[in-house]
């Protein structure tokens, strides 16, 4: 990433600590041929795990986003997508001496003994684009999140009030991997929060609980408050939509994410 990265010079005004936060929060997903960005996590249940896009269960299998939930189906790609898993984890700065972004010190193999696929609200329909990814056995990666509260985001019902405003304005950073899974931050502002959105190619299926974004956005998607604090707002959707309105609003969204807030619950 260039020095002079319009995104990496928003970045570069946060504190240390928020920066810190998002690097070592995010992980990437990684198989042989395919790859994801994630955040560690200790959920409102004090549950740890990564919150990723559901829609990459079907990138990975190679199919579209189904209209109808099939929970065969659903077992089939969770399964196939745990398997042969990696999780690359410690990102140690934006940029090095070089200038150049890091890639994870760390990798993480998950199975289907010691993982599993949770979709909590999301559960029995694809609309809702999230899922959770909890580890059921003593991991070094769970070690890792414990070692320090800048290795996850944390988040419960203490923090309902401040999920529950109106996120139009916020600014936001995302992170994604590139070649070798190299770190990427992006740089965005919310423009709004819309109940259910349909997607331009597929018109007949909808996403619900979304945030629009005026810039390109890759992955897990934060907040830095003015006292500091990151708070893990969703991840992107990875699809051009329209909001659903009648009469139809003919501008299309072309970055969006999945609120963690839905439906007064957190994620």
């Amino acid at each position: 990433m260039p020095s002079d990265n319009p995104a990496l010079r928003a970045y570069s005004l946060l504190p240390p600590s928020a920066r810190e936060q998002i690097q070592f929060s995010s992980v990437c997903l990684s198989h042989e041929r395919f790859s994801c960005a994630g955040a560690l996590v200790v959920d409102a249940n004090r549950v740890q795990g990564i919150v990723a896009a559901k829609h990459h269960l079907c990138a990975h299998a190679g199919i579209d986003t189904p209209a109808i939930w099939n929970q065969d189906q659903v077992d089939n790609l969770a399964a196939n997508f745990l398997d042969g898993l990696a999780i690359g984890y410690d990102f140690a700065s934006a940029v090095d001496e070089h200038g150049r972004p890091p890639s994870p010190r760390l990798w993480q193999r998950l199975d289907a003994d010691c993982c599993g696929i949770e979709f909590r609200n999301g559960y029995g329909r694809w609309d809702y684009d999230l899922m959770f990814l909890s580890f059921k056995s003593p991991l070094p990666i769970g070690d890792y999140i414990a070692a320090n509260p800048a290795h996850r985001i944390a988040y419960g019902n203490g923090d309902l009030a401040f999920y529950g405003q109106d996120m139009a304005g916020k600014t936001a950073f995302s992170t994604g991997f590139g070649h070798a899974h190299a770190l990427q931050i992006r740089h965005a502002r919310i423009q709004g929060r819309h109940p259910q959105v349909r997607r331009r190619l597929h018109p007949k299926l909808r996403f619900t609980d979304i945030l629009s974004l005026d810039g390109g956005v890759s992955g897990p998607v934060f907040h830095v408050a003015g006292n500091g604090r990151v708070y893990l707002l969703g991840a992107t959707l990875d699809a051009d939509v329209l909001p659903d309105r009648l009469p139809p609003d003919p501008t299309a969204i072309r970055h969006a994410a999945t609120a963690l807030y839905a439906g007064n619950y957190l994620f």
